[in-house]
């Protein structure tokens, strides 16, 4: 009879020794991991994320070792090549979430890297987008005892920290655009602060914050996974608050990454009539995506999304964009068709997005999606999406 794990579930390896690692394993399938136990010092080559367990194996990875490298031990302060540390088992419930979290991340950096390549491979360069506003950090929790000293501490950074007192105020305040980092303390799996981290990311906001969770112990399992994983970074609330105001302090002053491809740019990277990114930028980039799904061994998918004549394409782009990733791109195509490209991304999700932009676009929406396949160049692949069949996709699909 099968044990209650599931084979399908996401695989990390677990260096750790006995009687400890069976606990661990039992953790890990608990919070919806699958562990695979690593006997001696070889980690198999492969992209699963390893746990190295600090009380009772020295963590020994190679630097050209890519994969996530979680560390488990009693210092709060983590590792130089550790990804993800814990000070506790207790804090594996978060584990997937944090995964998904540094997951995201680095996907992050791989596509605004291969955006200025792009931007140089076409003549342009990016815009510094320096922002001289003070740093501002829109707070929601219920009152903690430290949020004074935190207050104290950002404020030496020259960071001012505004407090609402739900998430509908929070919300509000988010408009503004003028909150670069949106610190959550929930202290309940229903109260405010989750209701706003399972909303945030919907938003219809100018200016998307970096959103980091304050985690108290022993919270982490009753929150749901899905939820937890929309945060940006989680912060564990342990006995050590200013090494979690220096973290925060941090995540403020940090130069953000700028995924935006289109401010600023030559008239020949940017379309005038949507103000997306053009189809020479496209074209190149596109190209730049598809090597790097076959270096990293990732799917890739594109979507078309037809134009109607007389259309304010300016609103159209607009209401594309909110619905997009940082790592998604959207471009115009030809006159009648936007493309938008996906990387990293399956077949499944490219649909879902689809269907949520033509009924944001509150009309009947022509569209088509194409995940990447081997035999396709750009040529095919780009040409897929416009071709005329019976096979495009529609509201009546």
């Amino acid at each position: 009879m099968l044990n209650e794990q599931s084979f399908d579930a996401p695989v990390i390896h677990v260096v750790s020794e006995s009687p400890r690692l069976e606990m661990l394993q039992a953790r890990l399938r608990q919070a919806g991991i699958r562990p695979v136990p690593v006997r001696g010092s070889y980690i198999p080559p492969d992209s699963a994320p390893a746990l190295i367990d600090l009380l009772t194996r020295s963590l020994d990875v190679d630097d050209r070792d890519l994969r996530l490298i979680i560390t488990l031990g009693r210092d709060a302060r983590p590792p130089d090549r550790s990804n993800i540390h814990l000070t506790d088992i207790g804090q594996s419930a978060s584990l997937p979430a944090r995964i998904a979290i540094r997951r995201r991340e680095q996907q992050r950096r791989r596509e605004i890297k291969l955006r200025g390549e792009t931007l140089k491979k076409i003549g342009s360069s990016p815009s510094a987008n320096r922002s001289t506003q003070r740093a501002r950090v829109l707070w929601l929790g219920n009152d903690a005892p430290f949020l004074n000293a935190l207050k104290s501490s950002l404020k030496a950074a020259d960071i001012s920290l505004v407090a609402a007192i739900s998430h509908l105020t929070a919300e509000d305040y988010l408009e503004s655009g003028r909150f670069k980092t949106l610190a959550l303390c929930p202290s309940a799996p229903d109260d405010e602060a989750v209701k706003l981290l399972a909303r945030v990311k919907r938003l219809p906001l100018v200016q998307a914050p970096h959103v980091v969770v304050l985690l108290a112990p022993g919270l982490a399992a009753k929150l749901d996974r899905n939820t937890l994983a929309q945060a940006d970074q989680i912060l564990d609330l342990g006995n050590d608050l200013d090494l979690v105001a220096a973290q925060l302090k941090g995540l403020c002053v940090a130069p953000g990454l700028q995924a935006e491809p289109v401010k600023g740019l030559a008239s020949m990277a940017q379309d005038q009539a949507t103000g997306l990114v053009s189809r020479a930028y496209l074209e190149t980039h596109l190209r730049a995506q598809m090597d790097q799904a076959d270096e990293l061994a990732t799917p890739l998918c594109v979507i078309s999304i037809d134009l109607k004549d007389n259309e304010d394409l300016r609103a159209v782009a607009r209401k594309i964009k909110v619905l997009l990733r940082d790592t998604d791109l959207a471009a115009r195509l030809d006159a009648q068709h936007i493309c938008i490209t996906l990387p990293e991304t399956q077949y499944r999700g490219a649909i879902v997005l689809a269907r949520r932009i033509e009924e944001s676009l509150e009309r009947a929406v022509n569209w088509r999606v194409i995940e990447r396949r081997q035999f396709h160049t750009l040529s095919s692949l780009l040409g897929g999406l416009t071709a005329r069949s019976g096979l495009s996709q529609s509201r009546s699909a």
